[in-house]
């Protein structure tokens, strides 16, 4: 899933973004960045984690490799397709649905400050906001129950454009669960996501490889928080820690012995309208909501407690999400031995806000497309330190037409997930194989 909180600054694509319009002062070795990156993602005794947000399923290339497919739309799009989605339930020709108007309605409500649309999150949040507040009163001409209805049908027809599969070929998610499965670590690789899609169920199954998502059970898993807590799996089986929910994640309500209990279960098939576990804002749900996304934060926040030096590696995020940057943040500074590597997908200039937190936080490595923030120091990457062949297709020189390497500004494409796929591959030193589909490597 796609949200304006954890969108990368923009879909990556062949035509890759432009240079800063500031200059940057060339201080960083870019090569020697990719070796000790290279270096966190090959150990096996230090606990490592990575962060995917909404830009890794940009990162899904065609066949020939050129170019995104889009598989899963970026938050612009997926707003305009629920706005097309809901104008087109139970209308007649020519009118508008009492859901694209109430819709629209708060659209003007939570337009941001800065006067930029806002996308389906924003909508969500707000609606959210109203309808967790106290009486029954109607807001903007909408009841509670409009409230309800609204929500539900948002949730399901973002579950209708995040439920997609992944290509039969090989790819940037296959690629990453190669890496997931070839190295034998001491302590159990934690991927945490706010994507609400199965992209990355998926590639770990077709690689045979075991994952804990804090549900338990065999006919319908139910989310088990005890489970979480003692966390007595063994390390083979990798954590996934969805932080925003999933479009398999359904509300269960059953009477047992007279009560009546709500839990969150996992389903298999598509789960039922109006019970769609997906949950992007931070706002105060019910009981069945908040349990599951209190407890995926605590993972996060848990992920840096300790006295060694756990690593987490971000890709296709970009910091705009306070909730989440706050325990990231936090993290950070309460153990000074974690470390933290951000894989930016275009210049530095485009994510300020992170560029910020780095130039304060020394544990917080920001690489970006034209430069990097390392040990707070902001800087673009000297001429001539890509180094040899070991380091393309995602390290590269761009020349001057007539120019020299040593004349070009290197580039980083490490924060495009289609590159780091292919980093991580060259790094396990296989080509995947494994792959329990009709992949082509």
């Amino acid at each position: 899933m796609t949200s304006s909180t954890t969108t990368d600054a923009a879909a990556p694509s062949a035509a890759l973004p432009a240079a800063s319009a500031k200059s940057l002062l060339p201080i960083h070795d870019a090569a020697q960045q990719a070796r000790n990156l290279r270096h966190v993602l090959q150990d096996d005794k230090q606990r490592i984690g990575c962060f995917l947000g909404a830009g890794c399923p940009l990162g899904i290339y065609d066949a020939d490799e050129q170019k995104s497919l889009v598989l899963i739309p970026a938050v612009i799009e997926l707003t305009k397709r629920i706005a097309d989605g809901l104008q087109s339930v139970d209308t007649a020709p020519g009118a508008t649905s009492k859901f694209k108007e109430n819709w629209d309605l708060l659209c003007s409500e939570c337009k941001p400050a800065d006067g930029q649309d806002p996308t389906v999150e924003d909508v969500l949040t707000e609606l959210r906001t109203l309808s967790n507040r106290r009486g029954n009163a109607e807001i903007l001409g909408m009841s509670k129950k409009d409230l309800s209805e609204l929500d539900d049908k948002i949730c399901e027809l973002i579950a209708a454009e995040v439920r997609k599969p992944l290509p039969a070929y090989r790819n940037s998610y296959n690629r990453f669960a190669s890496w997931v499965g070839g190295i034998h670590r001491s302590s159990p690789a934690e991927i945490f996501t706010p994507n609400y899609d199965l992209l990355l169920e998926q590639a770990l199954e077709q690689h045979l490889l075991p994952h804990f998502d804090g549900f338990v059970g065999s006919r319908e898993p139910w989310f088990d928080l005890a489970s979480i807590e003692h966390d007595t799996i063994p390390a083979r089986w990798t954590r996934l820690w969805k932080l925003h929910g999933s479009i398999n994640w359904e509300k269960s309500e059953e009477t047992v012995k007279g009560n009546k209990v709500t839990r969150v279960v996992r389903v298999t098939r598509e789960a039922a309208a109006g019970k769609v576990m997906i949950f992007p804002s931070h706002l105060k749900f019910e009981q069945s909501r908040r349990m599951p996304y209190l407890a995926m934060l605590d993972r996060l926040r848990a992920f840096f407690q300790g006295n060694d030096a756990p690593r987490l590696v971000v890709c296709g995020y970009s910091f705009l999400d306070d909730h989440l940057n706050e325990v990231l943040l936090d993290g950070l500074r309460g153990n000074r031995n974690a470390q933290c590597f951000a894989l930016m997908y275009s210049s530095l200039g485009n994510h300020s806000r992170v560029v910020e937190y780095a130039q304060k936080l020394s544990n917080l490595t920001v690489l970006a497309w034209d430069g990097a923030v390392v040990g707070t120091r902001r800087g673009g990457y000297r001429p001539g330190t890509v180094g040899g062949p070991e380091h393309a297709p995602w390290l590269f020189d761009e020349t001057p037409f007539g120019g020299t390497p040593q004349e070009g500004n290197p580039r980083n494409r490490l924060g495009d997930f289609h590159y780091f796929g292919l980093f991580l591959e060259q790094l396990c030193g296989g080509s995947g194989h494994d792959v329990q589909t009709d992949a082509k490597s």
